[in-house]
């Protein structure tokens, strides 16, 4: 005896089980099943970047000051010594 009910397809179903419907909203759907906001994400790498990008200018600044020691004191090396009597 056969089954009068047709079954799908399993190309239609792997369509269907694909993609999402229209209406969900993906990232609500992962912070509910994972905890985790990527809105805090976000905040916390740029807070992050930021003070990052703070130490590394205080590095460069350090490191200007020293090539301009260095510069300086080559500069005065080249100098001529004055004559000391003898």
């Amino acid at each position: 005896m056969t089954d009068p009910t047709p079954e799908p397809s399993p190309d239609a179903e792997g369509q269907n089980a694909s993609q999402p419907p229209p209406d969900v909203d993906q990232e609500a759907i992962f912070q509910a099943l994972s905890g985790i906001n990527l809105n805090t994400i976000e905040a916390d790498i740029e807070s992050a970047f930021g003070s990052r990008m703070a130490e590394l200018d205080k590095m460069l600044e350090g490191l200007d000051d020293l090539v301009n020691k260095i510069e300086s004191d080559l500069h005065n090396l080249d100098q001529p010594k004055p004559e000391s009597p003898q």
